[in-house]
């Protein structure tokens, strides 16, 4: 459980559920668990990730766990635009050690199909690779959709990559079991942030250890990055991520996402930003649940 009480928004009421992407079982229930701690018990379930951002903005009463990052596969995109694009605030983080097995029907060699889900499979393309050059994937709709599909074919030549907890917890997939850690890289992390309605009044808190907010810069120009980079880097503020994703109702436009590291003079960097006509969206100010 979490060590210490959700930052929720000044004036917040109490907070009745948790929305995060389903089915019960997945990482994001357990980040969801852990950020609502023994506090909100009722977390419900969304087939995708823009539905949460959905949820969350229409109820300041209730709070979304969104997967945004992970360690190897990186940025998750779908997260970063609906976050982006809806009225909702990022009030905390957390990260979830990713860990998968591979439970099959067949030895190893003898595998001819196996299910995964699409974040699964970045996360495991080696293994996969290497120990199953030749059977097909399937996607699936989820890691625990995956368990679910192998389960239904019992008697054929097929396997599934499923997370390492539920594969150690439920005995009719720990007989099954042929190999266990098939994550390409031991420290395999998922940060996931937690988001709430954004109220109109709202103001970061740059006491908070780190700030999350997008950039769009209206023209294309020499050295208009470095430009950007410069004011950050005048401030003496460390950038800990950086990235562009597309804007989809401009062609060939792309925001940059920044997390930064806050310090006291964060607040007059922005304003200087603000001078230079740059703008930019603040996603919150927060610092990581322990």
């Amino acid at each position: 459980m979490n060590s210490r009480h959700l930052d929720l928004i000044p004036g917040s009421l109490d907070i009745e559920r948790i929305y995060t992407l389903g089915p019960k079982g997945t990482f994001s229930n357990q980040a969801a668990s852990l950020a609502g701690g023994n506090e909100i018990e009722t977390i419900e379930y969304t087939t995708t990730i823009p539905q949460i951002a959905s949820e969350v903005e229409k109820n300041p009463n209730v709070l979304g766990v969104v997967p945004i990052e992970n360690s190897t596969s990186g940025m998750v995109g779908q997260a970063q635009d609906s976050i982006s694009d809806s009225n909702v605030v990022i009030i905390d983080e957390l990260s979830i050690d990713i860990r998968f097995s591979l439970v099959s029907h067949v030895p190893l060699e003898k595998v001819q199909q196996f299910f995964c889900h699409s974040e699964a499979f970045n996360q495991t393309m080696i293994f996969t690779a290497e120990h199953m050059p030749n059977a097909k994937v399937v996607f699936s709709n989820s890691n625990i959709h995956s368990g679910e599909m192998f389960l239904d074919r019992p008697n054929e030549p097929v396997a599934a990559i499923i997370p390492k907890p539920l594969a150690d917890k439920k005995e009719i997939f720990t007989q099954k079991t042929i190999a266990t850690n098939v994550q390409d890289y031991q420290q395999n992390v998922t940060r996931f942030v937690v988001i709430q309605k954004k109220p109109d009044d709202y103001q970061p808190d740059f006491t908070k250890n780190k700030t999350s907010m997008c950039i769009e810069l209206k023209e294309d120009k020499h050295s208009l990055l470095f430009e950007l980079l410069r004011e950050f880097h005048v401030f003496n503020i460390n950038l800990c991520r950086l990235e562009s994703r597309p804007i989809k109702n401009a062609l060939w436009r792309y925001r940059f996402f920044i997390d930064l590291i806050n310090n006291h003079r964060v607040e007059t960097c922005l304003q200087q930003l603000k001078k230079q006509d740059i703008e930019f969206k603040i996603f919150g100010s927060y610092s990581p649940i322990q």
